[in-house]
């Protein structure tokens, strides 16, 4: 990706986990915690703890709108139009698995098609195929072009009215090419279908717009952009994004 290729001694500083020069290589899948996200999460824990949205005490109060206050700041971050519109959730294969179940289960029938690609997670492939079988839907698979990005020509091609969602990763977890994710939403909605992109390797790395890439569900792992890992705030912080009622319905 475009990460520098030497991290500052200033930098490296303001992680714990890499005191004693030690080298972490395995970010893709869960990143370490800058020393302000920790001082956070122990005074979260600890000093400032209460109840969210359950209370009526000044500090369940206070907890509340600091949860809420950073919905806002996600939404800022992703550019979404309304922090409404971003839900937390405690991994990005629950917020895939929501889609799949609230949105799809109510707009993907028999015969309908789902499209997905040869590089994406299981976390991206799963939830489809269970929602496939149990509607009686079918799964086409995007194939590669030679420099491993997802082919874009192909799924134009063969994208059809029968396509209800488009599930693409933004940028692979394992080859680490970016789709062009402008492109793909035009293509999807071209047949009239939705389009959600797994963006967990895509929003530690790169600056993300909703607006611009125009997707429809968007799902990342705050885990992966340092913050909280499983073991706090009922898991991985994850958001994701969509302008869809049904969802934000669900959200509330």
């Amino acid at each position: 990706m475009n990460a520098p290729a030497v991290i500052t001694a200033s930098r490296r500083d303001d992680f714990p986990g890499l005191a004693g020069g030690w080298h972490y290589l395995d970010t893709a899948a869960t990143a370490q915690k800058p020393q302000a996200v920790i001082d956070a999460m122990t005074r979260a824990m600890g000093a400032d703890y209460a109840t969210v949205h359950r209370g009526v005490y000044a500090r369940s109060a206070n907890m509340t709108i600091a949860f809420e206050a950073a919905r806002g700041r996600v939404a800022a971050f992703m550019g979404a139009a309304d922090a409404k519109e971003v839900v937390f959730v405690r991994g990005a294969t629950e917020g895939i698995n929501l889609v799949a179940s609230s949105w799809g289960g109510a707009n993907i029938k028999a015969g309908d098609r789902i499209m997905l690609s040869q590089l994406e997670h299981h976390s991206n492939i799963v939830p489809w195929q269970m929602l496939a079988e149990r509607v009686g839907a079918h799964i086409d698979v995007c194939p590669l072009n030679h420099d491993g990005r997802i082919d874009l020509d192909w799924l134009e091609v063969n994208l059809t009215a029968a396509h209800k969602l488009v599930a693409l990763a933004h940028v692979s977890n394992v080859l680490g090419s970016v789709l062009g994710a402008k492109r793909a939403a035009k293509a999807a909605h071209n047949v009239g279908a939705k389009l959600l992109l797994d963006g967990c390797q895509a929003a530690p790395r790169m600056r993300i717009d909703m607006a611009e890439l125009g997707c429809d569900f968007y799902v990342w792992s705050g885990h992966k952009l340092y913050g909280p890992p499983a073991s706090v705030f009922c898991g991985h912080a994850v958001i994701f994004w969509t302008p869809c009622p049904l969802i934000r319905a669900a959200a509330r």
